[in-house]
C-alpha cells in the first residue's frame, strides 16, 4: 500500500521517519500569551490538549494564601506565577518531568482597590494564562443570644469576613440613623488566618425605635464591613437579692431619649427617675419591709413614661438571719435568731461544712441541726449546738431555708 502511495524509496523513509518521531517524542507545546494551546506538553496528557491552570480557592480574603495547579505543560519546564503584577512578588516552580504538571502556593496581597478586576498570572516559555480571582466580598453581623436581637447591657456576637489575615479590626458605633448619639468606639477584634472575625462586645444604651451601625475596619486592608443594629430594652440589677433595707442600683438601656422612668418593685413605686438622651438611666432602691421573700419573677419592672417601654428583671428577696456568737470551738452553744419568714411557716436549721462551692464558700457538706415554726409574725429563736470535729480557723455556715418559699439566708461560724 505504502509502497504504491510512496513509489520513491527515499521519499517512504521520510516519511516512516516522521512517524516515529511523532509516536515517541513528546510534542512542544508552543503557545504565545493570548493565544491557544495546540498540544500537550508532558507525558500523560493526550496530543493536542491544552495545558490547565487551576487556583482554589477563586474568591477568599486580603493577605491569605490559594493554591494554584497546572497540568499539561512542557516538563521540566520554569513556571512563573504572580498575582495581578510582578511587584507583589513572583512564585517560581518547576514541572514535573513526566507530567509536566505543578502545585504551588502564592499569598495574595492585604490590600486591593475596589472594583478592579484581579487575575492569577501563570507563564512559562512556551504559555501563558491569567485566572479570574475574586476578593470575598466584606461583611458584618451582629446578633444576640440565640441568634435574637441583642439586649442592652448583654454580650453580643459579632461575625465578619473579607478582612485581611490575621489583621487588627476596629469596631465603632456610628449614629447614621437617628443622630443623637456621637461616633464612639465599640473595642478591637482579630482576624483569624482566613480574614474571618468572632468577637463579643457588651451592648451600650440607644434609643428606644432607633438603631446604629457598628462599622468594622481592618488596620491594614483598611476594608470596611458594617452591620444596622437594633436593641431589646433592659434593666439590671445590682445586687440580685438581699434582705429588706437592702439597696439595689439599677442600669437601664434602651428606653426613650430624655423620658420619664418610674420604677415598680412587687407592685409598689420604689423609684422615678429620668433618662439620658441615649436613653439610659441609672437609678437605685431600697427593699421595703413590706417585700415578700423568695424568688421573685420580674420583680422589678422599669417603665418609660413617652416610649411605653417595659423592661424587667428578677430579685430575691432573703429572710434576715442572725447567730450569736459567730465564732467558738466544737459544741458550742449558738443562739440563731430570723425575722421576715413565712408567717406560721416551717424553718430548718443547717450546719454547712467548710467547702468551696455553694454561697458565700459554703458547700463542703452539710448536717440537719433542727427544725421549727415561725411565729406569726415570721420570726424565730432557737438554740443550736455546734457538730464536734471542727478545725480551728476554718469558716463554717449557720443556714435556715423557709420551707415554704425555698428562701434562705446564712451567716458565717468561725471554728476556734
Amino acid at each position: 500500500m505504502l509502497q504504491k502511495i510512496f513509489p520513491n524509496k527515499r521519499t517512504l523513509a521520510l516519511f516512516i521517519s516522521g512517524l516515529l518521531v511523532l509516536l515517541l517524542v513528546p510534542a512542544l507545546l508552543i503557545v504565545h500569551p493570548g493565544a491557544s494551546a495546540k498540544a500537550s506538553g508532558g507525558g500523560g496528557c493526550f496530543i493536542g490538549q491544552s495545558p490547565s491552570v487551576n487556583i482554589f480557592p477563586t474568591t477568599s480574603s486580603p493577605g491569605t494564601t490559594i493554591s494554584v495547579s497546572g497540568n499539561c505543560f512542557a516538563t521540566n519546564a520554569t513556571v512563573k506565577i504572580f498575582f495581578q503584577t510582578p511587584s507583589n512578588g513572583v512564585v517560581t516552580v518547576v514541572t514535573d518531568p513526566l507530567f509536566g504538571s505543578f502545585f504551588a502556593q502564592l499569598t495574595i496581597p492585604s490590600t486591593y482597590v475596589k472594583g478592579t478586576r484581579y487575575f492569577v498570572h501563570v507563564n512559562s516559555n512556551t504559555f501563558s494564562v491569567k485566572v479570574l480571582f475574586t476578593f470575598t466580598k466584606p461583611s458584618l453581623s451582629v446578633f444576640g443570644q440565640y441568634g435574637g436581637t441583642p439586649t442592652f447591657g448583654s454580650q453580643a456576637s459579632v461575625n465578619g469576613s473579607g478582612f485581611a489575615a490575621n489583621e487588627t479590626v476596629d469596631l465603632v458605633w456610628n449614629d447614621s440613623v437617628s443622630g443623637t448619639m456621637k461616633t464612639m468606639k465599640a473595642g478591637i477584634a482579630g482576624a483569624d488566618n482566613n480574614g474571618n472575625v468572632f468577637t463579643t462586645l457588651n451592648m451600650p444604651s440607644f434609643p428606644f425605635g432607633s438603631s446604629l451601625q457598628l462599622v468594622a475596619t481592618g488596620r491594614i486592608s483598611l476594608v470596611t464591613a458594617s452591620a444596622l443594629v437594633h436593641e431589646t430594652p433592659a434593666v439590671i440589677a445590682s445586687p440580685t437579692s438581699g434582705v429588706v433595707g437592702t439597696t439595689v442600683t439599677l442600669n437601664g438601656g434602651g428606653f426613650g431619649s430624655n423620658e420619664g422612668v418610674k420604677i415598680v418593685f412587687q407592685n409598689t413605686l420604689v423609684a422615678k427617675t429620668f433618662t439620658k438622651a441615649n436613653g439610659a438611666f441609672t437609678t437605685s432602691f431600697i427593699v421595703p419591709s413590706t417585700a415578700k421573700i423568695g424568688f421573685g419573677f420580674n420583680d422589678i419592672v422599669a417603665s418609660g413614661k413617652t416610649s411605653g417601654v417595659a423592661a424587667t428583671t428578677n430579685f430575691m428577696v432573703n429572710p434576715n438571719l442572725s447567730i450569736s456568737p459567730n465564732s467558738g470551738p466544737s459544741f458550742t452553744l449558738i443562739t440563731v435568731r430570723g425575722s421576715h419568714f413565712t408567717p406560721s411557716g416551717f424553718v430548718a436549721i443547717l450546719w454547712i461544712f467548710p467547702g468551696t462551692g455553694g454561697s458565700g464558700g459554703s458547700g463542703g457538706g452539710q448536717l440537719f441541726l433542727t427544725s421549727l415554726q415561725a411565729s406569726a409574725s415570721g420570726t424565730f429563736k432557737v438554740t443550736v449546738t455546734a457538730p464536734g470535729g471542727l478545725v480551728s480557723g476554718q469558716t463554717s455556715f449557720v443556714q435556715a431555708i423557709d420551707e415554704q418559699t425555698g428562701a434562705s439566708n446564712q451567716v458565717k461560724f468561725h471554728a476556734q
